[in-house]
């Protein structure tokens, strides 16, 4: 795959599928290239919650090489998120991923909460 979007839901699908997945030229032409904070934070969560992941960012961060691990969940997870993005984001992912754990999953997520980029906050936006 090519580029950011649909980041998340591609790492998703790569470990529900067990599936490896490779994403290339992130954001290449940008001014700041390679993965956001928040879309590192959200590999190092699927990190956590995974066992036997094996991932690799190359040093300009425009390309992404993922091969899932089992989804093990566990209880204790505790994973701060970076306040350019709220909870969501995050949450959202694990919902999907939770289900498919091999333990329960109990993930306390530290950040904000009122991002307004996020679903969560959409109702709040004025019309």
């Amino acid at each position: 795959y090519q580029g950011s979007n649909y980041l998340r839901q591609r790492l998703v699908l790569s470990t529900i599928s067990g599936r490896p997945v490779v994403i290339t030229d992130i954001r290449v032409k940008d001014e700041q290239p390679g993965l956001r904070d928040y879309e590192a934070s959200f590999v190092r969560l699927l990190d956590k919650v995974c066992d036997g992941s094996d991932i690799s960012i190359d040093e300009t961060g425009t390309t992404l090489r993922y091969t899932p691990g089992q989804i093990i969940g566990g209880s204790g997870l505790v994973h701060t998120c970076p306040n350019s993005r709220g909870l969501t984001y995050f949450l959202e992912a694990l919902l999907l991923l939770a289900p498919l754990a091999k333990q329960p999953m109990t993930v306390r997520l530290k950040g904000v909460t009122n991002s307004g980029t996020d679903p969560a906050n959409r109702s709040a936006l004025p019309a």
